[in-house]
C-alpha cells in the first residue's frame, strides 16, 4: 500500500517534477484533482493501491497540468475505470446514503448563490425537466451554488428514507460556471446532474453507467464525467460571483 511519499516518488521518478505533493482524499465524486497549479495532486484513498499502469498515467496527467492531449485523454480514462475506485466511491455513496436515513438534511451544502441567482438556477431547472424529462423529475429539488469545488463542475447528492424509497436532497454546482463565456458548460453540468437525478430515481445506479449514458443521450448532454472541462475561473477563489447570466432565448417569450 503507497503512502503518500511512495506515490510522489513514483510520479517523479517517472517525469512529474512539478508535483511536490501528494494528498489521499475520501469522497464519493472526485477521483482525482490538481490543485496548486499544478503542484498538488489529490487522489482518492482507493489508489494507495494503484499498480505501476496507474501510476504511469498519474504522471502523465501530472506533467500536463490535466488532460490536455490524447495521452493525457487516455491517462484519464484509465485512471478513472480502474475497477477498485469504483467500488470505493460506492462504499462511500452507500455510507453517505445510510446518514440520510438518519437525517434527511444531511448532505446539503451552504449555498453561495445571490436570490437572483437562485430564481434563475430554479428557472432553468423547471424549463429543463419539462422539457427534457417530460416534467418526470421531482419540482422542488435545490439548485445550490459552491464556491467550494475545484475540478469538479457539480454533483447530485443523493437520499434514502428509512422505507428504503430514494429521493434527491439537491444539485449542487460549481459557481465558476455563473461567469460570462461558461454558457455551454453551464447548461451541460445541470442536464449532467438532472440525468442523474432521473438514473437514481429509476434505476438507484449512482455512476456514469450505462443506465446514465442513457439519459445523457436522451436529453441531450455529454455523456462523460465533469472533469476538467474548459470553463472560465475565478480569478481568486475567495472572489464572489454575483453574475445573474441571461435566460436562454426560449424562456425569454415572444
Amino acid at each position: 500500500m503507497l503512502t503518500t511519499t511512495d506515490f510522489l516518488h513514483e510520479l517523479r521518478r517517472r517525469g512529474a517534477k512539478r508535483v511536490s505533493r501528494v494528498r489521499f482524499r475520501t469522497n464519493r465524486n472526485t477521483v482525482w484533482s490538481l490543485t496548486q497549479r499544478g503542484t498538488v495532486l489529490n487522489v482518492h484513498s482507493a489508489y494507495r493501491l494503484a499498480p505501476p499502469s496507474l501510476l504511469d498515467a498519474f504522471a502523465t496527467l501530472a506533467i500536463e497540468g490535466g488532460v490536455r492531449s490524447a495521452a493525457s485523454k487516455r491517462a484519464a480514462r484509465l485512471v478513472g475505470d480502474w475497477p477498485e475506485v469504483a467500488i470505493a466511491i460506492e462504499e462511500a455513496r452507500a455510507r453517505h446514503l445510510a446518514r440520510t436515513r438518519e437525517d434527511p438534511n444531511f448532505g446539503r451544502t451552504h449555498c453561495s448563490a445571490t436570490d437572483e441567482q437562485r430564481a434563475y438556477l430554479r428557472t432553468l431547472y423547471r424549463y429543463f425537466n419539462q422539457t427534457r424529462f417530460e416534467s418526470g423529475l421531482p419540482a422542488d429539488v435545490p439548485v445550490r451554488l459552491s464556491r467550494r469545488m475545484k475540478s469538479a463542475l457539480g454533483h447530485m447528492v443523493p437520499g434514502e428514507r428509512p422505507d428504503g424509497s430514494r429521493y434527491v436532497i439537491e444539485i449542487a454546482l460549481n459557481i465558476d460556471l455563473m461567469l460570462a463565456g461558461n454558457g455551454a458548460e453551464r447548461i451541460d453540468t445541470l442536464l449532467h446532474e438532472m440525468a442523474h437525478i432521473a438514473d437514481y430515481l429509476e434505476s438507484g445506479s449512482l455512476g456514469h453507467g450505462k443506465s446514465w449514458r442513457s439519459w445523457a443521450h436522451r436529453v441531450g448532454c455529454q455523456p462523460t464525467t465533469l472533469y476538467d472541462r474548459p470553463v472560465g475561473r475565478r480569478p481568486r477563489r475567495r472572489s464572489r460571483v454575483t453574475r445573474v447570466p441571461p435566460l436562454p432565448p426560449a424562456l425569454l417569450g415572444p
